[in-house]
């Protein structure tokens, strides 16, 4: 499967995102028309095009196409990509929905986000919709060990 986006509506010099899931090592996918509800695991990514709903980890990088939703408690261990709805599909915040992302989330000029995120970077494309928090993680920066034996 070759699915190609590219962002398109920014004058040259600008930023642009490609999304190719096959370039990108994904290998799991859930399919336009699919739901799926519960505690879920996927390792090797995930291209979502259906509904995925409940708790889990993704333990590579996730993408959220345009026919895709995502609610519930995850955790993304690579990055995260937004051409669809994160959270619910209403205009206001979604308190139910929260996802974090280890990686860089990206929300592309179709991405709309009502869920709360946490992640190490946030890149909101023109046009795309952050309506939910945002919590930038910190990570723990690990002090030298001295050496006590001299």
């Amino acid at each position: 499967m070759t699915s190609v986006f590219q962002e398109s509506s920014f004058p040259s010099g600008h930023d642009s995102l490609v999304i190719d899931p096959v370039a990108m090592n994904i290998i799991n996918r859930v399919a336009e028309g699919t739901m799926l509800n519960g505690e879920l695991l996927f390792k090797g990514g995930l291209l979502l095009q259906g509904t995925l709903r409940g708790s889990g980890e993704i333990a590579g990088k996730l993408v959220i196409w345009h026919t895709g939703q995502l609610q519930g408690r995850f955790r993304v261990l690579g990055d995260l990509y937004v051409l669809g709805h994160l959270g619910g599909v209403a205009d206001e915040a979604d308190a139910t929905t929260q996802v974090e992302c280890q990686g860089t989330v990206h929300v592309a000029s179709t991405g709309i986000c009502t869920g709360s995120l946490s992640a190490s970077r946030l890149r909101l494309y023109d046009g795309g919709v952050l309506q939910g928090p945002f919590r930038t993680l910190k990570h723990e920066r690990s002090l030298p060990v001295l050496d006590t034996t001299a």
